[in-house]
């Protein structure tokens, strides 16, 4: 998987022939919709997490692995099954079926195959909605058609520091939509971006899979020519911004989640463009993850207030510098150090997204 390419998550979506979609189905109807979806799942040897009786430390850790949406966790009458190695299963989120699975390595090819796998031995069970001229019926237009929804996840902090809006509108002109994790500023945080389609309306599978690839290998040449900008034009900016975050996650005694952040991105790039140079291989998303609110403390095995995570944030993020930059001083970090061969080679043409 690429630097750039940080991972890939396939979606479907299906509805019960014969029943009203989710949003306007009953509280009775959403718990016979689960009673009859249930033994089926588990008989195919999954298990039932149960989100009305889930610890609210376990819902935070799904939400943060992007298992489960925030407005799932309080709703009633909703089903999340998990297996080791198999794709997830919601039943009346938005729609009466949720298959989805994200991957660092496997191929958008993979994992599509995995999620129809498991949709062929659902069938065997359940009769879907489809229609001959519109495809499998959804309640929302956009997951219509194929019910399929492939994503993309990038890693763009060139494209967020120099500006990431004309590409995102230029990519919903073209049926793409450029999403982030963003907090409450709106503000792209980390600069980890999700690349998917608008709609999977009208083509198949197959062609979206393929177009998607297309368009995120375009974005990533598109990111790589601008942190060769970036590192030319504007190399005292860059390593001032990746000192700075050095700094505070190797320094901090209190330490926001959004801080954690934005600064775990910026190490990650100084050490992409070799400002920085750890000890060991340093998988900064995977770091990210272990640090965020419910990882936190589930591993500390206590709910804790705002200030109390934020300290111990703090703490294995000092350990965690240590551990990458051992025994090496912030200002050896960048003394003399060399540009990249990537930087080096001789300038090429500009490539870009036709927009």
């Amino acid at each position: 998987m690429s630097k750039i390419i940080l991972g890939n998550k396939v979606k479907l979506y299906r509805n019960i022939d014969g029943k009203n979609f989710v949003n306007t189905m009953s509280e009775e109807e959403l718990r016979e919709n689960l009673e009859f979806l249930d033994p089926i799942i588990r008989g195919m040897g999954y298990e039932n997490l149960d989100i009305e009786k889930m610890a609210s430390l376990k819902k935070l850790k799904l939400i943060e692995e992007g298992r489960l949406g925030k407005r799932f966790v309080e709703e009633k009458n909703i089903g999340f099954y998990q297996k080791v190695g198999e794709p997830d299963i919601l039943i009346n989120s938005s729609e009466h079926l949720e298959l989805s699975k994200f991957s660092r390595t496997q191929s958008l090819d993979e994992l599509y195959k995995e999620i129809y796998d498991l949709e062929g031995r659902l069938e065997e069970n359940i009769n879907f909605a489809f229609s001959p001229e519109y495809g499998y019926l959804t309640s929302r237009v956009f997951n219509a058609g194929t019910g399929f929804k492939p994503i993309a996840f990038l890693y763009l902090p060139a494209l967020n520091y120099f500006g990431i809006n004309e590409i995102a509108k230029g990519l919903s002109r073209l049926g793409y939509t450029l999403g982030s994790y963003r907090d409450r500023s709106k503000k792209a945080l980390a600069s980890i971006y999700t690349l998917s389609f608008e709609s999977t309306l009208t083509e198949e599978e197959g062609s979206y899979i393929e177009k998607l690839k297309l368009i995120s290998e375009e974005i990533a040449d598109v990111e790589r020519e601008n942190r060769k900008k970036l590192y030319l034009d504007n190399i005292i900016s860059l390593e001032d911004m990746v000192n700075r975050s050095y700094g505070l996650l190797a320094n901090a005694r209190l330490l926001s989640e959004e801080e954690m952040m934005q600064s775990m991105s910026m190490i990650n790039l100084g050490i992409e463009l070799s400002i920085l140079k750890p000890n060991r291989e340093f998988d900064f998303y995977q770091e990210i993850m272990k640090l965020r609110n419910g990882h936190l403390q589930i591993e500390r095995g206590s709910i804790l207030d705002l200030k109390s995570r934020d300290i111990l944030r703090a703490n294995k993020s000092r350990a965690l510098m240590k551990e990458v930059f051992k025994w090496v001083c912030l200002e050896s970090l960048v003394k003399n150090h060399k540009k990249p061969s990537s930087l080096l080679s001789k300038k090429q043409e500009n490539r870009g997204i036709h927009i």
